[in-house]
């Protein structure tokens, strides 16, 4: 063989990204088993639609809707980020998917199997029969899966200090924005109900869910302090969007906002869509009303329980009266801030012109008195980024008189 030179094209490497830790989301789906390669209520991990592909979900109308939200999933945040799904049985209903049954719910599963990295959980529902809507403008079961979500959330991260938010679809919605129900008043605070599709209603799929694969590809693309509806991070990849058969450029989702569903828009003088915010089912006035704050929040959980393992059980120095040594406490202290700020630096609202803020505190008063009590109470706090939710402006004529 002559002598030569080969050079082969490498292909695949533009679409890839860096995954990140903060963009590890679950899908529990309703859908049917393939074969041998997908089964119900067994956990799998993917990263490309290759790997979709190689567990017999496709675009046929079995499990379509987990499909499509793979689909949008990967084409927003990139190839490469780690997923998890799980598929249910379509007889079953969203709230059973969290609801305890052995021990354990079937959210439970999969966070477990992924071992706690899961920061998001999305739900995609297609059962075999619609819901009774009732008096409600959608699925009367989004509330008590809601209500069966949060209390998941408090009692995981109580138990496995992986802390998690959880995205529903606001499924079947009537269009009747006068009978939503007024999340603003709910105490949900890690979750959201998102209403809006790239499909309408009366097209071929007939869609009755949302675009959750958009909304968390969008979040798994960014860090946790940027909103999904970024507009400086340019519009949603999908180039249409539906409430029902109306698109959404013609639709009051202003009105869903204000109640505090998640939805999408358009901007004047800007083509595409774009998440219109991100808030949470839960009063304004609370701390994690918004998913960026939840997710922040979520994040310097995590690290504080990471940075204050190696002191559990530890021996403290005490003084004569059993209090804490003031040099142990400040270790306690350094540890937590450095374990936060060298971990999510990009997350904390630093002050940029003081070398020494680093955007978290922490405070272990050496009064306390570990000889009787065996008890340190540890107080952490982190700055979050404020956002430019209203700008308003005064616009006018300026002359100048020589």
């Amino acid at each position: 063989m002559k002598p030569k030179i080969s050079i082969g094209f490498n292909n695949g490497v533009l679409g890839a990204v860096t995954p990140l830790d903060t963009g590890v989301f679950g899908f529990i789906a309703s859908a049917v088993a393939m074969g041998d390669t997908f089964a119900l209520e067994t956990p799998y991990m993917v990263k490309s639609m290759k790997d979709v592909a190689a567990l017999g979900i496709t675009s046929g109308i079995d499990n379509y809707r987990l499909y499509k939200a793979l689909d949008e999933f990967f084409a927003e945040a990139g190839e490469g980020q780690e997923v998890w799904i799980m598929g249910m049985p379509k007889t079953g209903i969203v709230s059973d998917w969290f609801t305890v049954e052995s021990g354990i719910t079937p959210a439970e599963k999969l966070l477990n199997a992924a071992q706690g990295k899961i920061r998001g959980l999305f739900t995609i529902y297609n059962p075999l029969l619609m819901p009774v809507l009732g008096d409600g403008a959608i699925d009367p079961d989004v509330e008590v899966a809601a209500t069966k979500a949060q209390a998941l959330f408090e009692s995981y991260s109580a138990a496995k200090y992986a802390p998690f938010f959880t995205i529903l679809e606001g499924y079947a919605y009537t269009c009747e924005k006068v009978d939503l129900v007024d999340l603003t008043a709910k105490s949900w605070n890690s979750v959201g109900v998102l209403i809006g599709d790239t499909e309408s209603r009366s097209g071929a799929t007939t869609s009755n869910g949302a675009a959750v694969g958009v909304l968390a590809g969008r979040l798994a693309a960014y860090s946790p302090k940027v909103n999904p509806g970024k507009v400086r991070n340019g519009a949603l990849v999908p180039t249409k969007f539906f409430v029902v058969d109306t698109p959404v450029e013609l639709y009051d989702n202003e009105a869903m906002n204000d109640k505090g569903y998640i939805a999408f828009t358009t901007h004047a003088g800007r083509s595409g869509y774009y998440v219109m915010d991100a808030p949470l089912a839960c009063p304004s006035s609370d701390d994690y009303h918004y998913i960026t704050h939840r997710r922040i929040i979520n994040e310097a959980f995590r690290l504080s329980y990471d940075a204050l393992l190696d002191s559990l059980l530890d021996e403290v120095p005490a003084n004569a009266d059993g209090t804490i040594q003031a040099v142990y406490a400040k270790t306690m202290e350094s540890a937590v801030v450095r374990k936060i700020s060298t971990s999510m630096p990009e997350d904390l609202s630093a002050d940029q012109t003081d070398p020494k803020d680093v955007g978290v505190k922490c405070f272990v008063d050496p009064s306390q008195n570990i000889v009787s009590t065996s008890k340190v109470n540890v107080n952490v706090g982190i700055r979050p980024f404020g956002y430019n939710r209203w700008i308003d402006v005064m616009l006018g004529f300026e002359l100048t008189n020589d």
